[in-house]
Parts: structure tokens; C-alpha cells; sequence
């Protein structure tokens, strides 16, 4: 029951892509979600892997840092993966023991100081 990610119809993975997208509602965090999910499936089926497990989403994580892509990017791509765990159990496509083992998956720390001149809420309702 861990190989939940590598589905070989084309036609699966699209069903269980749509379960995660379809729980979201904000057309941007929809857009961003798909780009990680995609990006997810991509790297999963590059080589063999143990099973969709804490370990697979780790290795992942480690592979976008290396990357060099930003705490932000790394956050929302992560939080896909997890989100994809959580439908799989509640559509049991997916033992919740691995997914409760996907969705404690750390994110990246966040790093740098921000810098510019930023808009009050006031400023920007005039612009």
C-alpha cells in the first residue's frame, strides 16, 4: 500500500491529482499546487523508490533545496505532497500510519531579512 504515488494509467494519477485540487478552492493555490504535485511525480518516477513514505517526501525536499529554490517555493510544494496524504487516506488510497508519516514532513526555514519600502494596507488601497 506504499506504492500509492507510482500509478501506471496516466488516468489514476489525473484522479487522484483532481482529489487534491479540487479541495482547494483559490484559483492561484490550485495553479501552485499542480506545478508541485507534477513536479512531485516527476521526480518520484525518475528512479525506484521504497513507497510514498516520510523518507520519499524527505529525499524530495533535500532534491528542491539542492535546486536552490526558495524557502516559499519548497513550503508550497511541500504542503502539496502532504495535502495529496491526506485525500489518499480519506479516499483510502493510502494506510494513514504512512500518510501521518508524509504530513509530519518538515518544511524549509525561512532566511533573510525583507527589504524595500513596503506599502501601508492605506498606501495600497490609493494605488
Amino acid at each position: 500500500m506504499t506504492d500509492l504515488i507510482v500509478v501506471p494509467q496516466t488516468n489514476e494519477w489525473h484522479r487522484l491529482e483532481a482529489l487534491v485540487l479540487d479541495s482547494v478552492s483559490f484559483p492561484i493555490t490550485r495553479r501552485v499546487y499542480n506545478l508541485g504535485l507534477n513536479e512531485f511525480i516527476t521526480w518520484y518516477g525518475q528512479e525506484p523508490r521504497p513507497g510514498f513514505t516520510k523518507a520519499a517526501v524527505n529525499a524530495w525536499r533535500a532534491t528542491l533545496e539542492a535546486h536552490g529554490l526558495g524557502s516559499i517555493s519548497i513550503i508550497v510544494r511541500i504542503t502539496a505532497v502532504r495535502k495529496l496524504a491526506v485525500e489518499a487516506v480519506d479516499n483510502g488510497l493510502l494506510a494513514p500510519e504512512l500518510a501521518a508519516g508524509v504530513t509530519r514532513v518538515k518544511g524549509v526555514r525561512m532566511k533573510g531579512v525583507r527589504l524595500g519600502n513596503w506599502l501601508s494596507v492605506q498606501q495600497a488601497r490609493h494605488c
